[in-house]
Parts: C-alpha cells; structure tokens; sequence
C-alpha cells in the first residue's frame, strides 16, 4: 500500500465520521438514523472517482463513527461492539454494490448530463443499493437488543430512507469537487452545489424549528395525561378516606355493632379491588382484656387472642399493658388472618397516628408500613378514624368517650394501579413520597433513586394530602411514551425537503450538463430564426391583405343581408295581399282543400316576413352604434312585455329589478322582447308565469328570464341558439329561428354571454351576463 493511498484512506474515513456524526443531529428518536446521511453519498462518489481499494476507508469510518455514538450513550461493551462491526460491513458492502451499479448501468466516467443516466444513477446508486445497509444494521441493533422488534421496521425505514437521500444529494456534490472532466464539474459549483447547499439549510432550519413545537406539544401532552391521572388517584384516595368515614358513621350512629352487620356493611365498599381490608379496632384496657377475648372466642374464633411482633417479626401474645386496640372486625377475613387481633397499637407508627386521630377527631394515615398480612415488597398505609361515643367539650372527655378505630388497610400500588388505564401503565411511570416520611421510608411507589430517573425523561409532579400527610406524586415519560406519541411532522417536513433537495440536485445537473449542447444549438437557431424572421414579415404582409378582405366580405355579408331582408319585404307583402283577394273572390267556388292551401299559403308569408324582420334585426344588431344609457330595469321589462302584447293567461314576476344600470337599451330590449316571446310561443300550455330577475354578479350585470314550460335538453340547448333552428317542426310552432341567435349576438357584442339553464322536464331559465360598461 502505497503512503499516497494510506493517506486517502485515513482522509475518507475521517470524512465519513465527521460528516456523519454531524448529521446524526437530525436523528429522529431512538437516535440510531437519520433523514439524511451525507457519508452513504461520500461513499459511492469516492468508488467510483479512486476505486474499490478506498474500501477500507469507508469501514474504518462506518466502524469510528458507530463507536463514537457507543461512548457517548454509555452502552459500548463487548457485545455492543458488534453493532459497529456490522454496520461498517453493511456501509462498506452497500458503497460497493452502488459503485458497481452505476458502473454497469451508465458507466463511469459520467457527466451526468442526460435524464435518463440521471436518474438511472440516483436509483442505483440510490434507493436499490440503500436496502443493505439498512437490512445490515437495523437487524445489528435488534439483536444486540438495542431496539425491539416493535422499533425494527421503524428504524429500517428511517436508516434506508437517510441512506437513499444521502446518496442522491452527498455523491453528486463529492462529484462536483473530484469528478472529472473538471471543466464541466467545476462549473456546476455555483449552479449546482450553491443552491443545494441554501435548500438544504432551509430544510434543516424548518425541521429544527418543528422538532422544538413537536417537543414542546410532547412536553404539554405529558403534562395534560399526568394531570388527569393525578386527579384520579387524588379522586382515588378521598374515595377510600369517605369508604373509612362511612364506617365511623355506622359505628357512631348504632349502640352496638355485631361482626355480621359489620360485613354486610362494608361488602359493598370492598368491591373496590383496590381496597386491601376495613377494619374496625376497639379500644380495650387491660382489665377488659380477658372478657374481650372470651367474646371473641365465643363467636366460634377459639384460637383467638391479642397479638403483637416480637423483635425478629414473629406475631406473639401481647404483653400486658394499660391499654389496646387490637384489631376486632376486619374484611375480607380471607388473607388478613394475621391481622385480626393484632394490637396495632403496640407500633409506634400506628400508635402515632391513631394519637393524632384522637386529638384532632379528623383521619389520620400512617407513613409507610409493612402489613401484617403483607406477603409481597408493597408499601400500605393504614387510615384511622377515630370513633366517639359521644362528642365532648375538653380532650380529656373525648378520650373518655373513645370507642375505637374504623380502620382503612390500604395498599398503594393496588391504588395506583387501579387508577392507570392500559395504554398508559407502559407510558408512564408514577411514584408516590411521602414528604413526612423517614430516610428509606419515604418511597411509597416507584423507584427510590429519583435524579437518576429523571435525568432525560419529561416530569411533572403534584401533591395529595392523605389522611393529614402530604404525599408528592411524579410522574415520567418512558421510552415507549414518546413511541406511542411519536410525532411524524418534523420527520415529514425533512424528508420532504432533503427529497425536494434531490430532486433539485438532479434538474440542475440535467440543466447544467446541457448547458454546452444548448449553446449549440443556441447559435444554430439564431441563424435559422433570422431566416425564418424575413419569411414571418413577408407572411405577416399577405395575412393582413387577407384580414382587410375578410373585414370587407364580412360588411358586404352584413349590407347584404340588410338589403335582401328589406327589400323583398315589399314583394312579399304583395303576394299575402293577392293571395288574400283571391281568397275573398274564389271563397265560394273554391272547394274546402284549396281554401286550406290558401290558409297555409298565407301562413308561410307570414313566416316569411317574420324571418325577414329577424334576419334585419339580426344584421342591424352588428352595423348599429348603440348608445349606453342609464336603464330602470322594472320599467324596461314591463314595456318589452307590453309590446309583445302577451295574454293575460302568461303572468310577468320581476324579482330585484328595481335597479339603474348603464347599458345599451335597444339591444338589452330587444333581448328580453325575444325571451318573453320565446317563453309564450313554446310553452306547453295555455296558461304561465313568466319570471324575470337582475343581480349584480362582480362586474357583470345579470338579468334572468325563467318561464314554467317544458325546457330545453341539455344536448339540445346550443342547438336552441343557432340560427334558423327550431327544436319543434315550424308548423307547430311558429318562428324564424333566429330568436335566441339574435338575443345571444345582442350580448356578445357588447363583451357579455348567454346561458340556458335547463333540465328539459320542468322549465327554462336564459341568463344574460351584460360587462359593467
């Protein structure tokens, strides 16, 4: 190995971890990928510049980098350094398979300048090659246990995806500053890596500031699920202190209380699981004792005597005293056997709180104790009530009317437990304090070592007051709290932008790589486009001749319309009067079918005058000047009504139209005389209701005709405004066809448009949109 080689090596590997540690900042949570891994890119751009022999650089990077992360999470021991070793073997394999990919696909030296090799390169080289490393190093993680099988698909995702957009943006910018021809690649500094650099800084910024919302909005989630599940166990416990309260009611409120009156009572308070015993503890001197016993034993409980623990914890026969409480009732008797009897008096934590009990008449609880009948490592709690006989005035007539002891015995992880839904025992973990608590004793649930178990985790913690002692409850987030909650904006916003970098990076590529051809081509067509600019001017002359014509043509069309309809309006006229005298002269030799030939004779006149009025409207509408005027609508729709002279079987309604508008007035009236007629002539019926309205629509004027007749189809509504179509045979209705085709002329000529609304069963509405003028 030469010292030149030795040296690349060293610098590639060096690069390989730099660049990828730097990039590990981006790491989505567990931390072990990341969107974007610019070394998978370094990688494949340094094979396919120097060669398959700068491998080793690749595996001494992949293998520091790995070790690196190892140290700093204080998890590198024999067995993690698998991890490394199998991460650099799938690095170094994958940059392998990439080079040669591109290699076989497109061949290497490439300039990169066609689409397809670009595109060819960035999959190869790419998403395909980007699948063995993933599959290499995830499956690494699994089995060391690092990650568990719930995170493995996750964790491959995110290793391909940061590998694939690492490759498509990392090798392209490493090819720009190595790559040969260096004229080529060296111009694409600027116009390629500048703007990538910028979009990738625009990237980063923007997924920065959504991973700092995404943890804030974490930070409250956690926050707001610790709050309620505080106010439960909060609920939780008062709930336990009024189950005791109700037994100190029962005992007060009763001059004697048997066992089995006792377990009716609290039956129904004990369906609550997380309520370990209630017990009622009466109060008894020495010189009751013995009476107090026989009782007992008498109830079918012949063993039974007053207990308490010796030094090593053995339940012994309490030694004589003044004075005991031991425990009388208590339920469920099943699994607290070693309770019943015990003297919880001869405790000093017991005897402490039921002091306080007595002095302040309120429910007191015990700090931390071990049950009698406890048999697992679990903290309780015991809650006295004291009971009184009868209130008193002074301590010393309270003391005197003690009765006893209702006594709550409490587990508090039964509580806690209780009062967490599934979803959030793995989530979140809980501990409870007691603030009054000795050192060691103060742990009522959770772990012991708090500032360890806190250091990296969200917290939050509240305070219960319980029986007269103040308890901190914590809460943390746990691993599988931010997995549930995991958050994909931030993780979005990312890979779309780094995906956006890249395909950014390859349109640049095609559009600098064709920069060169594009000159060409470039000075080519300047001079073809000289050519073709003399032969455009030359065309440009004949067209203009040709639009003059076109322009003249169509005002002889016009004048000749006009002309021909006004002129053979006088001949016309002449033939319906001859037809009509021969008609009077003949009426009584000619027979019944030549009278009907007459009939029609006069009728297709008619007709024919009408198409010839049309047909002169219809020209005039495109030759006249109109004039812009300031127009009452209600007062120009009732005139265009009147003058159509409509039966009094068709009613007119006019919705909003007492409005002024400029328009042009002879066009508009000439418009709504047309639709009214229209209406009228082809209703189906003899009697109607013709609705006109106006609305201001933006800068259009919209005036609306609806009549109640039969409609129009929609496939026949631009039939129904072309000219000289009727959509019913002319000797059933009578009509030029060239009602609509006037009115839709009338309109466009002053910039507006036509609509028909119709369904074609249930009436038609033609709308008329009129510019602001």
């Amino acid at each position: 190995m030469t010292l030149k080689l030795l040296l690349g090596i060293i610098q590639l590997a060096f690069a390989y971890t730099i660049i990828g540690k730097v990039a590990l900042i981006l790491a989505i949570p567990p931390g072990y990928a990341t969107a974007i891994f610019p070394s998978a890119g370094v990688s494949v751009a340094a094979l396919l510049i120097w060669g398959y022999r700068y491998s080793l650089g690749i595996f001494l990077g992949s293998c520091s980098l790995n070790i690196w992360i190892s140290l700093q999470s204080g998890i590198l021991n024999l067995e993690s350094l698998s991890v490394p070793i199998i991460a650099a073997s799938g690095a170094t394999l994958q940059a392998i398979v990439g080079a040669w990919l591109v290699r076989r696909t497109i061949g290497f030296q490439t300039t990169l300048t066609k689409e397809k090799d670009i595109l060819l390169f960035m999959l190869t080289a790419g998403p395909l090659a980007c699948l063995i490393n993933a599959s290499f190093s995830v499956t690494g993680l699994l089995l060391t246990g690092l990650i568990n099988s719930d995170q493995y698909s996750y964790s491959w995702f995110n290793w391909w995806i940061g590998d694939s957009i690492g490759v498509m943006l990392g090798a392209p910018l490493r090819l720009i500053f190595f790559a040969n021809p260096r004229p080529l690649w060296r111009g694409r500094r600027f116009s390629v890596a500048v703007p990538l650099v910028l979009m990738l800084t625009l990237t980063i910024s923007l997924f920065i500031g959504a991973s700092r919302w995404e943890y804030e909005r974490l930070q409250y989630d956690f926050k707001e699920i610790s709050g309620d599940i505080f106010d439960k166990l909060k609920s939780s416990f008062h709930l336990h202190v009024d189950a005791v309260a109700s037994i100190e009611r029962f005992f007060y409120s009763s001059s004697f209380v048997s066992r089995t009156e006792f377990k009716v009572f609290v039956k129904n308070l004990l369906k609550r699981e997380s309520i370990h015993g209630l017990s009622w503890n009466e109060v008894v001197s020495n010189s009751q004792r013995d009476y107090f016993e026989k009782r007992i034993r008498a109830e079918g409980y012949s063993d039974f005597s007053i207990t308490q623990r010796d030094s090593q914890g053995q339940l012994i026969k309490a030694t004589k005293k003044d004075e005991y409480i031991p425990v009388t009732y208590i339920e469920p008797m099943r699994g607290n056997e070693q309770a019943f009897g015990f003297d919880v008096s001869s405790n000093n934590a017991r005897l402490n709180a039921m002091t306080r009990a007595k002095v302040t008449g309120l429910p007191v609880a015990t700090g931390r104790i071990t049950l009698v009948q406890e048999t697992e490592k679990q903290a309780g709690f015991l809650l006295f009530y004291p009971v009184f006989n009868k209130p008193g005035d002074s301590q010393v007539e309270m003391e005197k009317s003690l009765l006893g002891y209702a006594v709550g015995v409490f587990k508090v992880g039964n509580i806690v437990e209780a009062s967490l839904s599934n979803k959030n025992k793995k989530s979140i973990s809980i501990g409870i304090y007691d603030d009054a608590g000795l050192k060691g004793e103060s742990v009522l649930y959770g772990p012991s070592d708090v500032e360890s178990y806190t250091s990296s985790l969200f917290e939050w913690a509240g305070q219960l007051d319980v029986g007269g002692r103040i308890w901190t409850v914590r809460f943390w987030s746990t691993d599988d709290y931010f997995r549930k909650h995991r958050a994909w904006q931030a993780w979005a916003i990312l890979a779309t932008g780094l995906l956006f970098s890249s395909i950014l990076g390859a349109f640049l590529l095609a559009m600098t790589g064709r920069s060169f051809h594009l000159d060409i081509l470039v000075r080519e067509r300047t001079s073809e486009i000289e050519d073709q600019k003399l032969k455009l001017i030359e065309a440009n002359g004949f067209l203009e001749i040709n639009v003059k014509e076109l322009e003249r043509s169509n005002e002889e069309l016009d004048q000749y319309a006009f002309i021909a309809s006004h002129d053979l309006k006088s001949p016309l006229q002449s033939i319906f009067q001859l037809a009509s005298w021969i008609e009077e002269d003949c009426s009584d030799i000619f027979p019944e079918e030549t009278k009907r030939h007459l009939i029609t004779l006069k009728e297709r006149i008619n007709r024919m005058g009408a198409l010839l009025s049309d047909l002169l409207v219809f020209s005039r509408i495109s030759r006249d000047d109109y004039q812009i005027e300031l127009i009452h609508i209600q007062t120009l729709v009732e005139k265009s009504y009147t003058f159509n002279s409509i039966s009094s079987n068709f009613r007119l309604v006019t919705m909003n139209c007492d409005a002024h508008v400029n328009l042009p007035r002879i066009p508009l009236e000439l418009a709504l005389r047309n639709l009214m007629s229209n209406a009228v002539k082809h209703h189906n019926k003899n009697t109607g209701r013709i609705c006109v309205s106006y609305d201001r629509l933006g800068n259009e004027h919209v005036i609306s005709v609806t009549d109640d007749g039969p409609g129009i189809p929609p496939h026949l509504q631009e039939k129904a405004i072309t000219m000289f179509s009727t959509l019913k045979p002319r000797d059933d209705v009578e009509g030029s066809g060239l009602g609509l085709a006037i009115v839709r002329k009338a309109v466009e000529r002053f910039g507006g448009r036509l609509e028909i609304v119709s369904d074609g069963v249930c009436g038609t509405t033609v709308q008329l949109y009129w510019p602001c003028l």
